[in-house]
C-alpha cells in the first residue's frame, strides 16, 4: 500500500478516513484500532471518537465512501440498458458489463493501478464471514437483488441455484482479478500488462458470460 504522507491541509475526519484505508487495506477489520488509526492520521483519540464513535463506524464509512459511487455507477448503467431494452430481457454480457466495469475508474491511480483500492478489494478474500456479512447487508444486499432481477429475465431456463451460485462465481472472479492483477502479468512475463485494467475488465466480462449460462451438470 502507498506510504505517501497525508497532506498537512486534509481536514481531521478526511485524515482519520484515509488512515483507516490503509490500516485496514494491511492489516483488515480485527489489526485496524483507533489508536492505530489516530497515529497514522497525527490526531488524537478524542477526535477519532468525535467524528465516529468507533472503529466499525469508522471502517464503514471508509468502505461506504469507497463503494458508494460504485455502486451507483452499476445502478445507472443497469438502468440504462433496461431502457435501451424497452422491455425485454438485457443480454446477459451487458448486466455483467454494469456490475464489473465501473471497477476500473477507482482501480486506477495515476501512474498505474491504485494499490490502496486494490489491497481493499482482496480484503473481501480475508475477512471473518461477520464483518463480510454486515458489510454485504450494508453496501451489497439491494445491489444483488437488482442485478439478479435481470439475470433471471436474461436466463429464464437456471434454477435459483444454477443463478445464485453463477453470480458467487462471476463476483469472486471479479474480486481476485483485479486484487491478483499483477500475478497475471507475473505469470505471462509480461503479456498481460497490469496497466490494461480496462483490457482485463472487458475480457472478464466476456469469459464470464459464457460460463455463467452454464446449469448443474445432470448428476452421473
Amino acid at each position: 500500500m502507498s506510504t505517501v504522507a497525508i497532506p498537512r491541509g486534509t481536514d481531521t475526519k478526511e485524515r482519520l478516513l484515509r488512515a483507516a484505508e490503509r490500516i485496514f487495506g494491511s492489516h483488515g477489520y480485527a489489526g485496524t484500532t483507533l489508536r492505530a488509526v489516530t497515529a497514522e492520521a497525527e490526531v488524537n483519540l478524542a477526535s477519532a471518537n468525535y467524528h465516529f464513535g468507533s472503529k466499525e463506524a469508522l471502517v464503514m464509512e471508509m468502505l461506504r465512501q469507497r463503494v458508494a459511487p460504485i455502486n451507483e455507477e452499476r445502478l445507472r448503467l443497469l438502468e440504462e440498458a433496461k431502457q435501451e431494452a424497452h422491455g425485454d430481457s438485457i443480454p446477459l454480457e451487458i448486466i455483467l458489463r454494469a456490475l464489473i466495469l465501473p471497477l476500473g475508474e477507482p482501480a486506477r491511480g495515476p501512474d498505474g493501478p491504485d494499490l490502496s483500492f486494490l489491497q481493499l478489494v482482496g480484503r473481501s478474500f480475508s475477512e471473518p464471514a461477520e464483518f463480510m456479512r454486515r458489510v454485504h447487508e450494508t453496501f451489497f444486499r439491494k445491489l444483488a437483488e437488482a442485478f439478479m432481477r435481470e439475470i433471471r429475465r436474461s436466463c429464464p431456463e437456471a434454477t435459483e441455484a444454477d443463478l445464485w451460485w453463477n453470480l458467487h462465481f462471476a463476483i469472486n472472479a471479479m474480486l481476485g482479478s483485479l486484487s491478483q492483477c499483477r500475478r497475471a502479468e507475473a505469470m505471462s512475463n509480461g503479456i498481460c500488462e497490469v496497466a490494461d485494467l480496462d483490457g482485463m475488465l472487458n475480457r472478464l466480462v466476456a469469459f464470464l458470460a459464457k460460463g455463467f449460462q452454464t446449469t448443474t451438470p445432470p448428476s452421473p
